[in-house]
């Protein structure tokens, strides 16, 4: 014999306000947890469940109602509800998504109509109202609150109805009466997904019963019946596609394999050449080309061709996804021009660092696509030393995917030339011997001279290359530390509408005596104004004797190297060194010396 313990109340009435616990009985003993808990908060009783008195049916539903006391002399009454069963019988139609067959009754499209009838259950068997229930369909939930669209939208929704819902109600006139209620979706154009299954959720409540018969008026109302625990009201189901192209467990194993080889383009037209390989690295040279060219191959090929049912299955909602640094942006896509090739769309975000190519869906068994991608290389600086761009494959179909980094050595290439010239392009020296105390201007050192040096830029503008140098090497001093060309003034200008100024460094190694200048513009010296300046001193010729060559990397003369910045400049850029020859040092030591040549 199986005993049923029936429901219990237990009162607590020192826990606050008062509290009382209901315990539902099962054939398995009583249920540990509390099914509903009664506060005394919410009626406004202090000690609530002091005293309990069940049993008893006050309403005469066939339920035993429960009177809880208090130390306080009020007593609250809790009337029990009828409890219902619902059953319910779903049948969907199709059960399997064909794509390929159109299946919607009101004109062209896929559709899946789902058919629920309802019937209901009470106790006592006498309890026959009609019960109104409230159906709500929901389709894709999970997929929604991902922030994706539905694939699907209900047809026979009400006008104020999102399009993933569908709402309804179906009256069950008494106990053991089947109602059915039908409703269908429609898939949408162009769904990518085509392998995920589509679930759908149908949630029912009781909406309203009404009672054949009046209550009479010393009677109490009738209380809304509830529904049965035991039968959840939630149902979940899944429409599943027909999975072509899949292996006998219906599952897609895709195998996506992707290979690369950076190009460079011929001319203006759409031709590409492999770069250049040097130590198993292809190297791109960065002269006036404004883009690089990817080929890229991606295959779906079995990775074992002995047992090829492994893998290689369709691969559903296949795509490409290129990330490329802040040097690099994508600029566009070209065919290879094969017939066999089919055309590849890539759309990518706001500032082109990331595109994403349609491969197909799916892109079946076997197949084997090849497209050109260019990618602008505007960004790159001279301290750009790689290309990398991040190749990452995506479907739906079950494979471990894994990125691969295309890369390439960068060699930047800048057309730029150098010429120089120098003023007078002779030089000379006599008088008396002065010590360095005694020079205060600078015609007090001796002949003045004037290097102008233009560095030219026929290629791509610096704007875009970061910055270069010009490293002048100025032979400042004799091999035994005594002065030869005293710099006086150093000035990087451009040749451009801007005409500004570039600072050179070391600053301090320009006119570091802080002589007085004659003339402001002592950079601009001309040879007539040159040799004026230098007929200040008279000139004697001793009787030749030999040549010095006076080299800073010969150790001859030591040499104080300026450095200039060449960035941003977009075709010429002059540097004007303005010096003077120190004509003590020279009466000191080259009295045995007719030429003096400088490296």
């Amino acid at each position: 014999m199986v005993f049923v313990i029936t429901d219990v109340a237990v009162g607590a009435p020192f826990d606050g306000s008062g509290k009382v616990f209901i315990y539902h009985g099962s054939k398995a003993g009583l249920v540990t947890k509390p099914a509903q808990v009664l506060d005394g908060i919410s009626v406004g009783v202090n000690t609530f469940g002091y005293s309990l008195s069940g049993g008893i049916d006050i309403d005469g539903n066939a339920y035993p109602d429960l009177a809880v006391g208090s130390l306080a002399d009020t007593v609250v009454l809790y009337r029990s509800r009828t409890v219902i069963r619902v059953f319910k019988d779903v049948t969907i139609i199709p059960q399997n998504i064909d794509l390929e067959q159109e299946s919607c009754k009101h004109g062209p499209g896929v559709c899946v109509e789902f058919t629920v009838c309802f019937s209901y259950t009470a106790f006592p068997h006498t309890y026959n109202p009609k019960i109104i229930l409230k159906c709500v369909f929901e389709a894709e939930t999970d997929r929604r609150q991902q922030g994706k669209a539905s694939r699907v939208y209900f047809l026979n929704r009400k006008p104020n109805d999102p399009e993933y819902q569908s709402i309804t109600t179906v009256e069950l006139h008494k106990q053991a009466s089947s109602r059915c209620i039908t409703t269908a979706f429609q898939l949408q154009d162009d769904i990518r997904d085509k392998l995920r299954s589509i679930p759908v959720t149908l949630t029912y409540n009781i909406l309203e019963a009404r009672n054949r018969r009046q209550s009479s008026v010393h009677s109490l109302p009738p209380l809304m019946p509830i529904l049965s625990e035991e039968e959840p009201n939630v149902y979940n189901t899944e429409v599943h596609f027909i999975k072509e192209g899949c292996g006998e467990d219906k599952i897609c194993h895709s195998n996506l394999q992707v290979n690369y080889t950076f190009y460079s383009r011929v001319g203006k037209a759409d031709q590409f050449v492999p770069l250049p390989v040097e130590n198993s690295i292809q190297v791109f040279s960065l002269t006036d080309q404004k883009d690089v060219v990817l080929k890229i191959t991606v295959t779906n090929f079995p990775s074992d061709p002995l047992h090829p049912h492994l893998d290689g299955d369709d691969a559903h909602a296949a795509q490409l996804i290129a990330t490329f640094p802040e040097t690099m942006s994508y600029s566009g896509v070209r065919p290879t021009g094969s017939a066999m090739d089919k055309t590849v769309v890539c759309h990518s975000n706001e500032n082109a660092s990331q595109a994403v190519c349609e491969l197909g869906n799916p892109m079946k068994r076997n197949a084997e696509i090849t497209f050109y991608m260019v990618i602008s290389t505007q960004g790159i600086t001279l301290e750009t030393t790689e290309l990398d761009v991040k190749l990452e494959m995506a479907t739906i179909s079950e494979q471990n995917l894994t990125s691969v980094f295309a890369t390439a050595k960068v060699i930047i290439e800048l057309p730029l030339s150098v010429s120089g010239e120098a003023t007078p392009n002779r030089l000379y020296y006599s008088g008396d011997v002065k010590g360095e105390s005694a020079m205060k201007n600078e015609e007090d050192v001796g002949t003045p001279v004037d290097i102008e040096v233009t560095v030219s830029n026929r290629g791509k503008s610096l704007r875009t290359l970061g910055s270069a140098y010009l490293n002048l090497m100025w032979p400042h001093e004799l091999a035994n530390g005594k002065w030869l060309l005293y710099p006086m003034k150093v000035q990087l200008k451009e040749k451009e509408q801007s005409g500004r100024s570039m600072e050179c460094i070391p600053i301090d190694a320009i006119n570091p005596l802080r002589l007085d200048t004659v003339r402001s513009d002592s950079s601009s010296l001309t040879p007539v104004a040159s040799q004026r300046s230098a007929n200040r001193w008279s000139l004697t010729y001793p009787a030749k004797k030999k040549d010095v060559v006076l080299d800073c990397a010969r150790g001859t003369a030591h040499c104080v190297v300026f450095q200039c910045p060449l960035y941003s400049f977009d075709q010429q850029v002059v540097l004007n060194v303005h010096g003077r020859l120190w004509n003590s040092s020279f009466l000191e030591v080259t009295r045995s010396i007719f030429t003096v040549v400088f490296l």
